[in-house]
């Protein structure tokens, strides 16, 4: 009983000591750092496949552009509107269109998920020029429904997804009187809980919203916002100035304007109009998002005759809405900009923009390169898709990464692009590293998110020199922390480590956060070495199948080592053996997973430590 209890009384009085280390945690300082550094700090030498070291300090591999398109619809007569929603409720993303010259409403049914198999559902085959499809739950039963606006004698209707499956609808008109109604939109601007619907008629110039009076979509009351805003031809609904309601956006395409309306009260019957710009020539599309990461909602515009302009957003200076900065993302040769919309196209955490140019027959996308929306690359996604009229953004295949869709009005196409994908592999190479003395090298340790056909490999090496020709070749790889016992020579006091990351999967990477070396100081010119008795803590614990166990020694001294099991049986006394002063390393002989205690006696002192081995 008494060899039971004593490991654990032991325990709490030791006085803990370690070996040295230097950990990496953090990668955002870039490349082009060879060494040698006394600390890794945020550094490196070089990578290749490698990102996202620039945003949250953790590696992963780097997104490239793999343009990949899949087709939904070829005949589709006068594409004007695309736009995604899980419209029957299973779960993934499924794509909306309306058809100019077709005068059709058209839903395509992602079957599998995956994008590439697709069943279509008319909605409606008779909406006279429908040019401008939404999608949003207009009854508050918890289905999406259709919103389409026309440019003729419909007006803006909505149908009701009756059985939340897609297959049944039911038509209401909104309003039938709404001439050449270019674009719909829907949000609560009353803030009472239900959907509204707002919409532009270009040629009344008005810019609308019709009131959801007991949130069942049945009966709806008009309120003006705007009676002269030349050309209304976009509408978009946000919270502008941040004061908790919301506001509306429109472009003006006959007046070059982009402006906003301030929801004054919060009940959409007084507003304040606002102007962003009034010299964007021709605008087409209005839309709104926090470029620059402030923390407020920027605005984003595309210019049909834009020249020097085509695609802008306009930095909302102070976050009210009232001072607002031009910043030109993309101009010349985008000819007939005609729609913008804004995702996280390259998942680094800040907002990217698309854009469509009509003429031009281009989707691109343009990489926010700092997060701060002043510096852009353009990506192109294709440059075929005749007379292009719509871009949105949406996961379709559900691998996490968002795709491009769009619709062609003179190409008649309804399509979506896979963009972005990881290469199959990535590497990173540190800074040499100078610990400063002549080391008995211990362990490697990392942390990493490694999901299913991913993973993270280290190789290690060291040297005597830290010359870039006299590193010596790299050991090698290794997939588990562990020991570093006969992978580097002890002694070499320069040491550098490579990391590669590698996936089967195109659309998973993994991630690594941090990795650590450990090794015992020993040989250091001119140090006294530990000035008590030491059994150091297990690094790492817990431990491999082989552990080693670490102390420090103020004088020549007579040790011997014990290992316990849980229960307090002994499994294992090294014999007594006087060592110099100074640290030292002993390797245990293999132990199966378990909890154990080592006890160390070296005349008076007497010390235990805990530590656990797994597999």
């Amino acid at each position: 009983m008494y060899r039971r209890i004593l490991p654990l009384l032991i325990i709490s009085s030791i006085t803990v000591t370690y070996a040295d280390s230097a950990t990496q945690t953090d990668w955002s300082g870039g490349s082009g750092v060879w060494g040698p550094v006394t600390e890794f700090g945020i550094e490196f030498y070089s990578d290749s496949g490698i990102a996202c070291y620039s945003v949250s300090g953790d590696i992963a591999l780097g997104m490239i552009d793999d343009v990949v398109g899949h087709n939904v619809a070829w005949d589709f007569d006068g594409a004007a509107s695309v736009y995604s929603e899980d419209i029957d409720g299973d779960g993934d993303m499924d794509i909306l269109g309306a058809a100019y010259i077709d005068d059709n409403i058209t839903w395509w049914e992602n079957l599998d998920g995956s994008g590439t198999s697709w069943t279509e559902h008319t909605i409606d085959d008779y909406f006279y020029g429908a040019i401008s499809v939404y999608s949003e739950d207009i009854n508050g039963d918890g289905d999406m429904d259709v919103l389409c606006s026309s440019t003729w004698d419909y007006g803006i209707a909505w149908w009701e997804n009756v059985d939340g499956t897609g297959t049944s609808w039911i038509e209401h008109t909104v309003d039938g009187d709404f001439y050449y109604a270019m674009s719909v939109y829907s949000e609560d601007i009353d803030g009472d809980g239900d959907m509204d619907v707002l919409g532009t008629e270009y040629d009344a110039d008005k810019i609308t919203w019709w009131e959801n009076l007991d949130g069942s979509g049945i009966s709806w009351t008009e309120h003006t916002i705007t009676g002269g805003f030349l050309g209304a031809c976009s509408v978009y609904s946000e919270d502008i100035d941040g004061d908790g309601d919301m506001d509306v956006l429109g472009a003006g395409g006959s007046n070059y304007k982009i402006a906003w309306w301030e929801n004054v009260t919060g009940s959409g019957t007084l507003w304040i109009t606002h102007t962003v710009e009034d010299y964007f020539k021709d605008p087409r599309c209005v839309y709104s998002e926090d470029i620059d990461g402030d923390g407020d909602m920027d605005v984003l515009g595309a210019a049909e005759q834009g020249i020097y302009d085509d695609i802008s957003w306009w930095e909302n200076a102070d976050g009210s809405g009232t001072s607002w900065v031009k910043h030109i993302v993309h101009s010349y040769f985008f000819l007939g900009a005609s729609s913008v919309y804004s995702a996280d196209m390259d998942n680094d955490g800040d907002m990217d923009i698309l854009g469509a140019g009509y003429y031009e027959a281009d989707i691109h996308w343009f990489e926010n390169l700092d997060g701060s929306g002043t510096s852009w690359s353009s990506h192109l996604v294709y440059g075929s898709f005749g007379g292009v009229n719509s871009v949105y953004s949406e996961d379709i295949n559900g691998d996490g990464i968002m795709d491009v869709i769009g619709a062609a009005r003179t190409g008649d196409e309804i399509a979506w692009w896979e963009v972005m994908s990881y290469p199959s592999e990535g590497t990173l190479v540190s800074s040499v590293l100078d610990v400063e003395c002549s080391p008995v090298w211990s362990t490697i340790d990392w942390s990493a998110l490694e999901p299913a056909e991913t993973s993270i490999g280290f190789q290690v090496r060291s040297s005597i020199d830290p010359d870039s020709g006299a590193m010596g070749p790299w050991s090698d790889t290794f997939y588990v922390p562990c020991n570093l016992l006969g992978i580097l020579t002890d002694g070499e006091q320069y040491v550098q480590y490579k990391v590669i990351l590698e996936t089967s999967d195109p659309d998973i990477t993994p991630t690594l956060s941090d990795v650590m070396l450990t090794w015992d100081p020993l040989g250091i010119s001119g140090d006294t070495g530990p000035n008590s008795f030491e059994l150091l803590p297990f690094y790492p614990n817990p431990a491999c199948s082989v552990p080693s166990v670490r102390f420090g020694l103020p004088e020549v001294s007579a040790v011997e080592l014990s290992i316990f099991d849980v229960s307090g049986r002994l499994l294992e006394q090294i014999s007594t053996e006087e060592y110099p002063a100074g640290y030292h390393s002993v390797f245990l002989d293999e132990l199966s997973p378990g909890i154990y205690f080592c006890r160390m006696v070296s005349g008076n002192f007497t010390a235990t430590q805990r530590f656990v081995v797994i597999e």
